[in-house]
């Protein structure tokens, strides 16, 4: 509530602002069109006093010179005055444009991390409320061994759960800091990507992810940075995905590179959103009723170019999509 409120106050203080801005700049063209009129008047009325003041005297011929003279200085002055005019409009347009620009995306800021709040909120809320409902269980039931070794796990698992959650705001943080580093080594590739597979496979034993992961595929890479990859695409792909539909993880070593594909069944990816997910706190309308955070595909972002690498989302045929990472053999040295 507190937030809400302060976001409120904070986007009436910016419309605010922005409103003493657009007036200000509505003076100031009034200004400038008030001394241009006032500069070609005066122009004018001086043009006007020197074609009296010509030599009364003076041949038609002399008189004709004169005025052509006086009447290419008149116009000489009204270039002037449409020159500077130009510019100076055009450096006021830049200036608005640009104040434009950064409180549009300070307006965004404000609103991914109104979204992400109400995420993480929700990620922590669940979690601490699963745990404290398997303690108090636990505290005023009489259960079985069995009974009481499962409301444990379950505990154990919620904990593991919000370690993670804490871990990727952890790691967004030192990212923004730069300080985070990695540390790359000669690491098999096929061994550790089984490793997490596993991993993720008894967190979610009811879904079913096919691999196809030769062996004996080594990459110059961070563990810690290939686990986080993986981990987070192929949650993603079970979380946006329906239970019946499987996930399929795909490694393969061709021309000089490393190709690692996660391909999902679910909800796919619109084209005008394929840019905006790898965003810090980016969620989508379309995943709003899912858990989340908008973390994890940023963070993956930032481990794959750390290691000189580049990720594609493809579309997934019928439906679906997958996200394709190329690590390049010999250029794989981590980015510090």
């Amino acid at each position: 509530m507190y937030y809400n409120t302060f976001i409120v106050a904070k986007n009436k203080q910016r419309s605010g602002a922005l409103f003493t801005f657009y007036v200000l700049v509505i003076y100031v063209v009034a200004q400038f069109l008030s001394w241009a009129h006032l500069m070609i008047d005066q122009s004018r009325e001086i043009h006007n006093l020197k074609m009296q003041w010509l030599e009364p005297n003076a041949s038609p011929a002399a008189k004709q010179i004169a005025q052509d003279v006086l009447q290419k200085e008149l116009m000489g002055k009204y270039y002037m005055v449409a020159g500077e005019g130009i510019v100076f409009l055009g450096i006021l347009a830049f200036g608005v444009i640009m104040v434009r620009r950064a409180f549009k995306k300070e307006s965004e800021l404000i609103a991914k991390q109104k979204t992400f709040l109400h995420s993480v909120t929700h990620e922590f809320k669940s979690p601490v409320a699963s745990m404290r409902l398997q303690l108090e269980t636990l505290q005023k039931r009489s259960l079985s061994h069995d009974q009481q070794q499962q409301a444990l796990a379950n505990a154990i698992d919620d904990t593991d759960r919000l370690d993670k959650l804490i871990e990727k705001i952890l790691m967004a943080a030192r990212i923004d800091n730069r300080q985070l580093p990695l540390h790359a080594e000669h690491l098999n590739l096929s061994g550790k990507l089984k490793e997490v597979i596993e991993q993720i496979k008894r967190s979610y034993p009811q879904r079913e992810i096919i691999t196809h992961i030769p062996d004996n595929i080594f990459l110059r890479i961070d563990p810690w940075a290939l686990e986080s990859i993986v981990t987070n695409l192929v949650e993603n792909a079970l979380l946006y995905s329906a239970a019946t539909k499987p996930v399929e993880v795909i490694l393969a070593a061709e021309n000089n590179a490393v190709r690692l594909s996660v391909k999902d069944e679910g909800m796919g990816i619109a084209d005008d959103e394929r840019a905006k997910i790898f965003q810090k706190f980016y969620r989508s309308d379309a995943t709003q009723g899912y858990k989340g955070t908008g973390l994890g595909l940023f963070l993956t972002d930032y481990f794959v170019k750390a290691h000189n690498g580049t990720i594609e989302i493809k579309n997934n045929k019928p439906e679906g999509s997958i996200f394709q990472i190329v690590f390049p053999i010999f250029k794989s040295n981590v980015n510090n």
